[in-house]
């Protein structure tokens, strides 16, 4: 188990620490801005494979919270984010500097070896495996319809995966809107975190279903955790 700062070093640098570490604090800055992001205090972590995140994506705020997440724990990570954010200038510049990948059908094949190269080089990954935005109406269980690209790559480069669920992401920025909302941190982002997965067979539509099926129960949990207080 790790806690604040305590994986740092655990896996192979990227070459992007620094901007990456940038990046976290204005992340946090933002967050202060419109929410405040609740992590666990420990974290379970592979140490003897390779690692890739996958979190729910529900909202442009999870991008932030992603960064929030791993920079707790020290973990650099390489995530996979949608070519079209790359053709901004100014968004596409930030995501290079950071080392994130470009996916887009067109060249899923190269995005996908770029990330098991990272993987079996002893770097992290992460990547959203809903592979878009999905909104509460489209939702079952918390999360949309897992692809099979995570078990892909997973499973070429022998990584564990890490599933994460972020519960209220998409009230603190909701889809549609150009800009989060800002409220001062008075509204909260619930992240919950599972135990690692392996992947043991090559059925990439099931392992993606095991998957999102863990990160929709880590959503939810988070969602019940509002019921409970109210």
């Amino acid at each position: 188990m790790f806690g604040r700062g305590e994986a740092k070093g655990l896996f192979a640098d990227t070459g992007f620490e620094k901007r990456y570490a940038v990046s976290v604090g204005g992340s946090r800055v933002v967050s202060r801005l419109c929410s405040r992001v609740e992590l666990p205090d420990k974290i379970e972590l592979p140490t003897d494979r390779p690692l890739m995140i996958a979190a729910n994506h529900s909202s442009l705020f999870d991008l932030p919270a992603c960064l929030i997440l791993l920079g707790n724990y020290g973990l650099t990570t390489r995530i996979g984010v949608n070519a079209r954010f790359f053709r901004n200038p100014l968004a596409g510049a930030f995501f290079r500097n950071i080392g994130c990948v470009p996916f887009s059908k067109d060249d899923r094949e190269a995005a996908e070896a770029a990330m098991v190269e990272a993987l079996i080089a002893g770097q992290t990954t992460g990547i959203m495996p809903e592979g878009r935005i999905t909104r509460r109406a489209d939702q079952h269980n918390g999360v949309g319809q897992g692809r099979p690209g995570v078990s892909r790559i997973a499973r070429a480069a022998g990584a564990a995966v890490l599933p994460v669920g972020f519960a209220f992401s998409d009230e603190v920025w909701k889809p549609g809107t150009p800009l989060p909302k800002p409220r001062f941190g008075r509204h909260r982002v619930v992240a919950n975190i599972g135990s690692p997965l392996w992947f043991d067979s090559d059925d990439h539509i099931a392992n993606a279903n095991r998957l999102i099926e863990e990160i929709g129960r880590l959503v939810m949990t988070g969602r019940s955790s509002r019921e409970l207080e109210g």
